[in-house]
């Protein structure tokens, strides 16, 4: 029988053991007693989950709630922290450190009505409480009492004046004040109070630093290195301190330090940067291969190895690289723009746009993304829309200078050097302004007829770069502009010996030699510069028009043959080059000349079916005209020439308007800026009954050439069209002003007659 009692004796033990286990304050205490444990051990975040337990166990202990919050706070949690010394402090309203760490949660969340509440709580207990007297004037500061607040923490001080951080938080409410001198008196009181107290040296540091007080601000960053020389705060303010006064090897060994001793990520990167932005790559790669080990320091070191392994010319590397981002976030938004900047580096802008849509899809505030697809936009020769992407980089960023640099060199293209003027005289203002910005922004005012106010521009560009091409061209036009025709030749000669070639250069001489009725001078020059460069495009169209200006025509129709040989695209060449057909009574002899060309010479034929389309436009032959353009089309369906014009010719006809619309955006894609690309696409808007988009780009095409009646008359009927007479009838007298006989005259007439008012 013994053994059967023996037996029944331990399973009643076991039994209540058990209902002890299950006891939610027992369960509760141990949680807690476990959390103590942890903390002591500085394991705050296994210490979190047994608090967390032991509150499930009791939700209405204070105690725990705020030992909880507590070790939120070590983590940084500083949003949950909040929450559980709000919940401490109303189940403990007694409790003054309960009140006081709610409080401080709350004014950092800048909730101040209610932290000044918890100070008061709190003050309310014990009056002197050095704590809650400082909460209660910090609080006062928030509201924007700031008489109050210093009174409040002037009472801090006179109970306990060897706090040190009560002369820190006057300082800073009285700084809020306006009080600089009081505030440093403030800082430096609390130095002496506390002279081995790391914060109260770096507090003191940064109001010198922020004052501009540099060789005072210095030895306070050292004596707070020197009372602790593992503080990973100490390490980080030297290092900006040297790198901000460009002392990069001073910086070096605090940068070491803090990437020693910092915890975080960002002292290994910023100690990886450092060494990269010295072109000390080994040193660099050698911080970063470790990273690629941690979770969250994989990508941005794959990152920075990827755009080393590019700079390095190892190509497959770097994209390779990205691609294994790509496997852990297929549509990362650092490795999209990086890919999207290696695109353009390599001169594949059509891939590099399509990679910064995806971005700016995803998200459309990146200002980065919206910046790469500006520039793809340019590259691809579509101005407006590139236009439109950094006006919206603008938006997000308004003082980016790159773009505003990008704004102003596209509107200088187009000639509204007004506007061009504008951004880039934003541009310059920057902190460290391109030298760039300086040159397009005194371009833009001599060519907008203000060469005067590019006196400071020109005068800072003569410091610093006085003998580039540029700066001489630009002073060449400056001194054309004010009528200084000996000068201008000077600085356009001194460019043109230091750029061979010099576009810019040879255009300026040449105006100048025709305006001083030496054409033959301009011919010479001219001439030795096609033996040089004799597929250069500019040149050809420069010699081109000398030609025409020197009555040269069949050298001029020579070498704008010889331009759409090299450039099959160039609208002003064919139009050029019809003109002389016409004048010169020789369109039948052309016409036969091109088809010949056509059957003999694959090479040209797009070019010389398209010639043939244009002479046959000349003669009336629409019908003949369109089958022309439709050959040319069949060789090269991207032939942007023969697609603009028989997309025009569709759209006066009023037929096959879906096909037209296509190949006029196809043309306008190849074209970019020109003005009949602009007319065609507005003018096949128009026709289709999309009047909204055919005042847009129709408005563009007349700013490219203000003086076409043309273009002002089918901008008149689009904004009839769209319902705006007003502007309707200023853009159809505007086109009569221009030419009361131009082809198109009477229609416009019409279509004024019947605008009411």
């Amino acid at each position: 029988m013994q053994p059967k009692t023996f037996v029944v004796t331990l399973a009643l033990l076991a039994g209540l053991c058990a209902s002890c286990t299950r006891d939610p304050q027992v369960l509760k205490q141990q949680y807690v007693a476990k959390g103590d444990r942890y903390v002591a051990a500085k394991k705050y975040a296994e210490a979190i989950i047994e608090y967390r337990n032991a509150a499930t166990q009791d939700g209405r202990d204070g105690m725990v709630r705020f030992k909880l919050g507590e070790a939120y706070y070590q983590l940084g949690k500083y949003a949950e922290a909040l929450g559980e010394y709000v919940r401490a402090a109303d189940l403990l309203p007694d409790h003054v450190g309960a009140q006081v760490a709610a409080g401080r949660g709350l004014l950092l969340a800048r909730k101040y009505p209610e932290a000044k509440a918890r100070a008061q709580a709190a003050l309310a207990k014990e009056p002197k409480n050095v704590d809650a007297l400082i909460l209660l004037g910090n609080a006062s500061a928030g509201l924007k009492d700031l008489d109050d607040a210093i009174t409040q923490v002037q009472e801090a001080i006179d109970a306990d004046p060897s706090q040190s951080l009560s002369y820190t938080n006057l300082a800073f409410i009285q700084y809020s004040k306006g009080e600089k001198a009081a505030a440093a008196a403030a800082l430096k009181r609390a130095v002496e109070v506390a002279p081995n107290n790391e914060d109260t040296r770096l507090n003191l540091a940064n109001f010198y630093w922020a004052a501009g007080q540099l060789a005072e601000a210095e030895p306070e960053l050292t004596a707070a290195w020197h009372i602790n020389q593992k503080s990973p705060t100490a390490n980080r303010a030297l290092a900006t301190f040297y790198l901000m006064k460009g002392q990069l090897d001073k910086a070096e060994p605090y940068l070491k330090a803090y990437a020693e001793v910092g915890e975080s990520l960002e002292a290994k990167f910023t100690l990886a940067d450092y060494y990269l932005a010295r072109n000390r790559v080994p040193e660099g790669v050698a911080v970063l291969e470790p990273l690629l080990n941690d979770k969250d320091g994989f990508i941005p070191a794959k990152l920075r190895l990827a755009a080393l392994d590019f700079a390095a010319n190892r190509r497959p590397q770097a994209y390779g690289g990205l691609e294994e981002i790509f496997k852990r976030n297929p549509k990362h938004e650092g490795a999209l723009l990086q890919k999207a900047r290696f695109l353009q580096v390599e001169g594949k802008y059509a891939e590099a746009l399509s990679v910064a849509n995806v971005v700016v899809e995803k998200n459309p505030n990146s200002a980065s993304g919206h910046y790469l697809r500006g520039v793809s936009l340019q590259r691809t020769n579509q101005a407006d829309e590139a236009i439109d992407a950094f006006q919206r980089v603008l938006k997000l960023q308004p003082s980016a200078s790159a773009a505003q640099l990008e704004l102003a060199t596209l509107y200088l293209d187009q000639g509204k050097n007004a506007t061009a003027a504008e951004y880039a005289g934003q541009a310059v203002k920057a902190k460290r302004p391109s030298p760039i910005a300086h040159l397009v922004l005194a371009k833009a005012l001599v060519r907008s007829g203000n060469p005067a106010a590019a006196e400071a521009e020109l005068s800072r560009l003569l410091k610093s770069s006085p003998n580039s091409p540029e700066t001489q061209n630009l002073l060449g036009d400056y001194y054309l502009a004010k009528g200084d025709q000996v000068r201008a030749r000077a600085a356009y000669t001194k460019a043109l010996a230091r750029q061979d070639g010099s576009i810019d250069a040879l255009t300026g001489l040449t105006r100048l030699d025709f305006a001083q009725k030496n054409a033959q001078s301009a011919i010479v020059r001219l001439d030795a510069q096609l033996a040089k460069s004799p597929k250069n495009r500019t040149l050809l169209m420069l010699a081109g028009a000398a030609f025409v200006a020197a009555g040269n025509t069949q050298r001029a129709e020579t070498t704008y043959r010889q331009l759409l040989e090299v450039d099959p695209s160039n609208m002003e060449a064919y139009s050029q080059l019809g003109r002389l057909l016409k004048t010169g009574n020789r369109l039948d002899e052309a016409r036969q000349q091109y088809e010949e060309a056509a059957r003999r010479n694959p090479k040209v034929a797009v070019a010389a079916h398209t010639m043939v389309g244009i002479i046959l436009t000349i003669q009336g032959k629409q019908d003949d005209a369109r089958k022309r353009y439709e050959q040319a089309l069949s060789l090269d369906p991207k032939a942007a020439v023969a697609a603009n014009n028989l997309a025009f010719s569709y759209a006066e006809a009023g037929t096959n308007l879906d096909t037209a619309l296509q190949l006029a955006q196809t043309a306008k894609q190849q074209l970019g800026k020109n003005v009949e690309a602009s007319d065609t696409l507005g003018w096949v808007y128009y026709k289709k009954g999309l009047a909204s988009l055919a005042v847009t780009a129709l408005r563009d095409a007349v700013g490219q050439s203000p003086s076409n009646p043309t273009l002002h008359y089918h901008l008149g009927l689009a904004y009839l069209k769209n319902g705006d007479p007003a502007q309707a009838r200023k853009s159809l007298q505007q086109a009569l002003k221009l030419s009361p006989a131009f082809q198109g005259a009477e229609e416009a007439r019409r279509a004024l007659a019947g605008i009411p008012g």
